[in-house]
């Protein structure tokens, strides 16, 4: 009886022991200088998410993001990522004597790094990364023989000539981040040799000189983005360890020796934007391990390597883009057996044949481009077996053949790029299971018969390019019905009768003349919103409606046989170019042109207009636009009365120069997606972790 109860209490002892030990309850009072100058520290940086506001009492355990050493209460770590703090740093972290862990890093800091800091010789992490610091970095720097990992990344005003001391002022440096920052000069030779060094990202900045071999083990190399010249090394070193290599966007000559391959754990290697010359050699075959392959924007030629890497059943190449090179020949079988691949760019190269049936077992491939070589035949059936693909860009081939009805198998299609090929036939009703598509170019093919019902599927719909053609019939009802559209270019094909007078309030875009405001800028990427219906045979008046877009850029209903009046324009905000020039329109020329600040492209030339033109908003501003209109007075001030002889110098062309061949390029709509699904893929690889469970789940 007696060892019933006693065996229970001693559990609940022993239990109660653990508890004690592995979450003591004593608090840790922090060193009163320490306190003193985190406080000072505080009370010059702006917190306005209030995330010091724990700094209170002397508890060590309750001050947010600052951790104290259980035997002497010292301040070892003081870790404030992210916390949205600005301001400039105060010297007063230098009395942090014993600190050993400083990351600042995700902040808005400015100002120039303290050259105090040497005073903290113990310390082993310094992170200041994405900051506002600017400056040359503090020699003093050079006197913490501790540290092993100096981490500065993302701070554009830091740089000046790279400093000397970098590479062996600390025997136990393992990280060096200097990346995004704006240092220029050579690298110093010293740091080849440092043994210690296992992680080194100089990439972003203004650095040049040889790429040099490194004689250490490395796990990862990035000095993108810089002015590094010379030709590639083996980094034998680092065979066994590196698992990321990124030169690309420098000026690397020469060919891609085949040591390269030796490097078994690399994962990633991006060497695009180089001078990268001569043939693969086919003994340069990737281990299994490496999951993104760019060698794209290179001069590299000869037939594509018919085995370029490694591959099983569970890992692989992930990303392959060999594009904008002078690549010949087919495209190898062996690709097709690349089972892991999710992107495959092969587009801008001299690639003949026809693309591989045996496509289709690429079951993982989400993005195929193809486009800009001289591919033949049709696109394969088995294509559909490609059921996860995202984007199917094949323009600018010699394809022929039909649009195959069984690509509705591909539900996840969001871009479907066939443009500039020999494609015929209609487009097939089965196209309406491809509900997710966004981006759509049937352009320059020889389609024809009228426009299918499949279309008005497709909700999403931002781009929509079936432009030179020979697609006829009247234009049907549903036109203006997609909310989400951007642009649609039906230019030169046979479409007769009357602008639809649809629902034009639908489109968000042509509707909302605000709507480049408010989104985000981005580089070399520009919103086209606009309607092409030139060169068809359209007739009757234009739709009221169509002129009451506040959103619309771009209108171009030149060459068809329309009439009457122009509706007033005071209500397009937004237009920028407006051609409706070879019509039979009559009437006034609406008064409010000048009105109109975003308009820079403007042609009416060839209708039968009449009236008078004021000089402010006709020849002076737009000159030869009200050619070709016999009762049309246009004001002049080169010449007394009206002036009837100014004559557009290309008549017609001058809007497709306005927004870009094609006459809109798809590649502006391209652009962001493919750089948001490079940089995901990018991104998510480096991460061992991530990789392991992209390779296990399907998306």
């Amino acid at each position: 009886m007696k060892l019933n109860w006693v065996l229970p209490l001693y559990l609940c002892k022993l239990f109660f022991l653990i508890l004690l030990f592995t979450h003591p309850s004593e608090s840790l009072e922090l060193n009163l200088q320490e306190k003193a100058s985190l406080l000072l520290f505080r009370s010059l940086v702006q917190d306005p998410n209030q995330r010091l506001s724990s700094w209170v009492g002397s508890n060590c355990t309750n001050w947010t993001g600052v951790t104290c050493d259980r035997q002497t209460s010292h301040v070892v770590s003081l870790n404030l990522i992210n916390m949205n703090l600005s301001g400039q740093v105060h010297r007063s972290l230098c009395e942090l004597l014993f600190l050993e862990n400083l990351a600042l890093s995700g902040n808005n800091l400015s100002g120039r790094i303290p050259l105090c800091f040497d005073a903290l010789n113990g310390l082993k992490t310094l992170d200041l990364s994405h900051n506002g610091f600017v400056g040359v970095l503090p020699d003093t720097l050079m006197r913490l023989r501790n540290l092993k990992a100096l981490i500065l990344s993302g701070n554009r005003g830091l740089g000046g000539v790279f400093p000397w001391w970098v590479g062996n002022f600390s025997t136990n440096l393992e990280k060096l981040d200097m990346s995004f920052d704006s240092f220029r000069g050579e690298v110093p030779e010293s740091l080849f040799y440092l043994k210690s060094l296992k992680y080194l990202d100089l990439g972003n900045n203004y650095l040049e000189g040889d790429v040099h071999e490194f004689y250490q083990g490395l796990t990862y190399l990035n000095l993108g983005s810089n002015r590094f010249s010379g030709t590639l090394p083996c980094l034998s070193a680092s065979a066994s360890s590196l698992t990321l290599l990124k030169l690309d966007n420098n000026s690397i000559v020469g060919g891609i020796p085949t040591c390269i391959a030796s490097l078994q754990a690399l994962t990633h290697m991006n060497l695009s934007f180089n001078h990268l010359s001569y043939e693969i050699s086919p003994r340069l075959v990737f281990m299994e391990k490496l999951l993104v392959l760019d060698l794209s924007f290179n001069d590299l030629s000869g037939p594509l390597p018919s085995k370029i890497a490694e591959t099983t059943e569970k890992s692989g190449l992930v990303l392959l883009d060999l594009s904008h090179n002078r690549f010949s020949g087919e495209i190898p079988l062996k690709i097709t057996e690349l089972r892991s691949l999710q992107a495959l760019f092969l587009s801008h190269n001299l690639l003949t044949g026809e693309i591989p049936a045996r496509i289709g077992n690429l079951t993982y491939l989400q993005v195929i481009d193809l486009s800009h070589n001289m591919l033949s035949g049709s696109i394969p059936l088995n294509i559909v077996g490609c059921f996860q693909l995202l984007a199917l860009i094949v323009n600018n081939n010699n394809l022929s053949g039909q649009i195959q009805q069984e690509l509705d198998a591909l539900d996840s299609l969001k871009i479907l790029d066939i443009s500039n090929n020999r494609i015929s036939g209609e487009i097939p009703l089965t196209l309406a299971g491809l509900k997710s598509l966004e981006i759509v170019d049937f352009s320059s093919n020889n389609l024809s018969g009228s426009l299918s019902d499949a279309i008005t599927k497709w909700s999403n719909l931002k781009y929509l390019s079936i432009a030179r053609n020979k697609l006829s019939g009247n234009l049907p009802n549903w036109l203006f019905s997609f909310g989400a559209i951007q642009m649609m270019d039906f230019s030169s094909n046979k479409f007769t009768g009357y602008i639809p007078d649809g629902n034009f309030n639908i489109s968000l875009n042509f509707n909302n003349g605000d709507i480049t405001r408010s989104l985000p800028a981005k580089p070399c990427v520009s919103m086209r919103i606009g309607i092409d219906l030139s060169d068809n045979l359209l007739h009757g008046v234009i739709p009221d409606g169509l002129f009451e877009l506040r959103g619309l850029k771009y209108l171009n209903l030149s060459y068809n046989f329309l009439n009457g009046q122009v509706p007033g324009l005071d209500k397009m905000l937004s237009l920028r170019a407006l051609d409706l020039s070879h019509n039979s329109l009559t009437g006034q020329i609406p008064g409010n042109i000048s009105t109109l600040k975003d308009l820079t492209l403007l042609n009416l030339s060839y209708n039968s207009f009449s009236g008078f033109v004021p000089e402010k908003q006709g020849s002076r501003k737009f000159p030869g636009a009200f050619a070709g209109n016999p009762d049309l007075c246009v004001e002049s001030a080169s010449s007394e009365g009206c002036d009837q002889t100014s004559l557009p110098t290309v008549p017609g062309k001058s809007f497709r120069e306005e927004i870009g061949e094609g006459p809109i390029s798809i590649w502006v709509f391209c652009l962001s997606f493919f750089v948001s699904f490079y940089l995901g893929v990018v991104t998510l690889f480096c991460s061992a972790r991530t990789r392991k469970y992209i390779l296990q789940t399907k998306n």
